[in-house]
């Protein structure tokens, strides 16, 4: 399994964005974003991020591959790389969801870079703050 693929089915597992992986489409206008979410996180966390990779790699090679659940998220939860990597994990989700994620040291943000497709508008059903594809001026009409 290469990396991004790796990378997409752990996010997924980890938001319950499950449709980055099952639904064609969304699986394809996802790929560059889960590129470049896992070249910041493979570079703030050198060491941390391919264990935890390897983790996911490990549980899901097995024969039949073992769908992307809770039952494949509890046992992941059971593994020690999971378990040193717990905040790793954490800023998987934030990254997805926010395209943010706290440094290695806990000490700053970073920004993801794609603030405007981070999960959560859809989440809230809103779009994203300071940001729209309308017009200027379109909130003075009546919808």
């Amino acid at each position: 399994m290469d990396k991004r693929t790796a990378f997409m089915e752990l996010s997924a597992l980890l938001t319950g964005l499950y449709k980055i992986v099952n639904d064609p489409e969304v699986k394809l206008l996802n790929e560059s974003t889960a590129d470049h979410y896992l070249r910041l996180l493979m570079g703030e966390f050198p060491e941390r991020a391919p264990e935890l990779l390897a983790a996911y790699q490990r549980l899901a090679a097995v024969t039949p591959k073992p769908a992307i659940d809770d039952g494949l998220l509890t046992k992941l939860r059971g593994e020690p790389e999971f378990v040193l990597n717990k905040f790793l994990a954490a800023q998987i989700v934030n990254i997805w969801y926010f395209s943010q994620f706290r440094s290695a040291d806990d000490t700053r943000d970073i920004d993801g870079g794609f603030f405007p497709r981070g999960f959560v508008w859809e989440v809230i059903s809103a779009h994203p703050i300071g940001f729209s594809d309308q017009p200027f001026g379109y909130w003075t009409r009546h919808p």
